[in-house]
């Protein structure tokens, strides 16, 4: 007998970072929930050169599943990185006016309505940021300025229905809109116990006693599994009544990060101290780039002094330069930045090193810079 697998959909992972656009170091690994629900229903999981495919055990007319799984069904993924500190340092996440910050969680879910059979155009699934990553059961103490006499503690599941978070004393479910009072420190204890819910995004929210405003609101990923440890994210791939798309057209989506992009400051240190930096005129000049280069040619503006004024390292004297537009990550180096010495038209420096892949970002108002210290 023939077994027959059909196609249900694909998922490239991809990152301009990279030469080729494929997020090499990125996977994505099913939640032990969505390996359940892969047995279930007769499928099977595989990795691909850009990311996985699912498929479903089919009948002789290559589209009616063996199984038949009813909607609404979601798939969970981990986003995990074999490279996360390279990955956070050159990838650009921000939604809206909110940019990733450490412990946010990253989130991708499709939209059903938008979903493309097209694998040359596929469904652009778009970034969110909650605020972390929590088990179904957890306890936790939130103190809220000014101290208010009483809150009300609500739950929202994905599609923002209101439910209990847990059960009272005797085993009834709390209510949906749950008094509490803070303590005498003005903390709100806030107890979860989702066991038994799927696991997916979750609203926790403290409104007050008026029930008129929000005083505290987070979106946590609630897990019973433990591999949400080695995890930066989460795709979701879901399905629902209408539109319905299960056991149709292959579908085709694509998480799509891009890089960072930042303003490259040389520190140029006189560490030997034979180069005298107030008459030496350094610069710094950039002679192009290669051919398919994301690069484009930038000019670096002096920042004070030659010596610097207020900046030495080691007690040695310095002068700093900045690129005026910030430079993308890639992952080729940027080549033919020179440092030069003006008397004698001399180059110190053919290709000055970049920055670090994985190094600090320094954040200042309305900007991001990488430092990128030279020794002469």
């Amino acid at each position: 007998m023939n077994i027959i697998y059909s196609r249900l959909f694909e998922v490239s992972v991809l990152h301009d970072y990279f030469r080729e656009g494929i997020a090499r170091e990125v996977r994505l690994s099913p939640t032990l929930e969505t390996m359940e629900l892969l047995k279930k229903g007769r499928m099977l999981l595989r990795e691909t050169p850009s990311g996985i495919v699912v498929l479903y055990r089919a009948k002789m007319d290559l589209a009616s599943p063996e199984v038949l799984l009813n909607p609404p069904i979601e798939f969970n993924f981990f986003i995990q990185s074999t490279n996360p500190t390279q990955f956070f340092a050159v990838t650009r996440l921000s939604k809206g006016l909110r940019t990733y910050q450490a412990g946010d969680f990253l989130a991708f879910a499709n939209s059903p309505a938008a979903a493309s059979s097209d694998p040359q155009n596929p469904e652009k699934i778009e970034l969110e940021i909650w605020d972390g990553v929590r088990s179904k059961t957890f306890s936790s103490r939130i103190k809220l300025d000014p101290i208010p006499s009483k809150v009300i503690f609500q739950v929202k599941n994905s599609s923002g229905e209101k439910i209990p978070s847990g059960l009272d004393a005797s085993g009834t479910l709390l209510p949906l809109d749950l008094e509490l009072t803070p303590d005498d420190k003005g903390e709100v204890l806030l107890k979860i116990d989702l066991k038994g819910k799927k696991e997916g995004q979750y609203s926790l929210i403290l409104r007050n006693e008026s029930d008129t405003e929000d005083l505290w609101k987070r979106d946590y990923f609630l897990t019973q599994d433990n591999g949400i440890n080695a995890a930066i994210g989460v795709l979701k791939i879901n399905y629902i009544s209408g539109p319905d798309h299960l056991y149709g057209p292959r579908e085709n989506y694509a998480l799509d990060f891009k890089r960072k992009a930042t303003k490259w400051t040389y520190i140029i240190v006189s560490q030997n101290k034979k180069i005298d930096l107030g008459s030496a005129q350094l610069s710094i000049r950039d002679k192009g780039n290669p051919p398919d280069s994301p690069y484009a040619t930038y000019n670096f503006q002096q920042i004070g002094d030659a010596p610097n004024a207020d900046f030495k390292v080691n007690n040695s004297e310095t002068v700093i330069f900045k690129s005026q537009d910030p430079i993308p990550f890639f992952e080729n180096p940027k080549l033919n930045l020179e440092l030069r010495r003006k008397p004698g038209n001399r180059v110190l420096f053919a290709n000055l090193p970049n920055p670090s892949r994985s190094g600090a970002i320094k954040v200042s108002p309305g900007e991001e810079i990488s430092e990128i210290y030279v020794f002469i």
